[in-house]
Parts: C-alpha cells; sequence; structure tokens
C-alpha cells in the first residue's frame, strides 16, 4: 500500500468515528513527514477477503452465465438439425452451343439436408478474359420457375448468352450456380 491508501484508510477511520480530528491530524501529519513507513507498516496488514454474500453472488453469476451459454448453444444446434440450411445439389445434363453467342444449359437441383426450400435457382457463365484477364461472367439466367423444396428435386433450362462470344468452348467447369 501507498501513501494515498494509508491516507485513504485514515480517512475511513475518521468518518467511521474510530479517530477524533485531533489524532486523524497527527497521524496525517506523521504519515506525509514519513512516507516510507506507510509502506512498511502496511505491508504486514492482511488484506480483507471477500465478503460469503460477495462470493455467493458471484458464484450464482458464474453459474447464470454458464446456463445462458448452454442454453445458447444448445438452440444453435438444435434449430440447426430442425430446420438446417439447405444444401444444393446440381447435375448438368448437357451443355449445347446453340450459336455462337449462345449456350443452352440443362440441369437438375436436389436440395438436400434441412427443412428450407431453395429459391428460384440460377446459373452463370464464367469464361477467362482474353490475355488472362479477369474473367467475363455473364448475367445470372433463371433455369427454374419454383423454388426447390426441401427433399425435393427440380429441373430446368436456360439459354444463356456468352459475354465472352465464344459458346462453343463453354463446359461444365465454367458454370455456377446459386439458388436464392
Amino acid at each position: 500500500m501507498g501513501v494515498a491508501d494509508e491516507l485513504a484508510r485514515l480517512i475511513a477511520h475518521r468518518d467511521a468515528g474510530e479517530l477524533t480530528d485531533e489524532e486523524f491530524q497527527a497521524a496525517k501529519a506523521d504519515l506525509l513527514s514519513h512516507p516510507e513507513r506507510a509502506r512498511i507498516e502496511t505491508a504486514g496488514v492482511e488484506v480483507e477477503g471477500i465478503s460469503p454474500v460477495r462470493r455467493r453472488n458471484r458464484r450464482r453469476a458464474l453459474v447464470a452465465a454458464t446456463v445462458i451459454v448452454l442454453a445458447l448453444v444448445g438452440w444453435v444446434v438444435v434449430s440447426e438439425a430442425m430446420i438446417g440450411g439447405a444444401r444444393l445439389e446440381v447435375r448438368v445434363t448437357s451443355v449445347t452451343a446453340v450459336n455462337a453467342d449462345v449456350v443452352e444449359i440443362h440441369a437438375t437441383f436436389t436440395n438436400v439436408g434441412g427443412r428450407a426450400s431453395l429459391g428460384l435457382c440460377q446459373v452463370t457463365v464464367s469464361l477467362p478474359g482474353s490475355s488472362g484477364s479477369s474473367p467475363l461472367q455473364t448475367p445470372p439466367e433463371p433455369l427454374t420457375t419454383a423454388p426447390v423444396p426441401p427433399g425435393g428435386t427440380a429441373s430446368g433450362r436456360a439459354e444463356v448468352v456468352v459475354v465472352a462470344g465464344d459458346a462453343r468452348r463453354v463446359t461444365t467447369r465454367d458454370l455456377s450456380f446459386a439458388c436464392q
């Protein structure tokens, strides 16, 4: 403890009526004239422990926080199992160049896992740009006309205009699918 701590202790004793004003002034003058004594004399003083009430309240707060965290984790696990995120499986049945700029895509979509419907499914064609520049992507084209229910399957067909202008070189690797 330092001088400030010792002075605060003296003030507390004075305010509690344990010291008269004269005793307080004498102890304060002694402390300020010999600050090294405060550290030596108070070094052996035992610090009061936490009261049983405070310890019990801390334990209760810790138990309550633990219960809340476990409840949240349980809720996430159960809701994921019950609702779960829908997962899309796509099987491309054909990719055919209609002409130099248009490719026709036929695909089957299956909603596996979860209990949520997949929205309308779309396809995007992404081809490498000229001389290694960033890929050119077509705007997404819808392949399905209705949401795909959980566990359900839907087939779709779309004619996609290829931005790069070379529909004949489009393969399944150039396609990306997304359902909203």
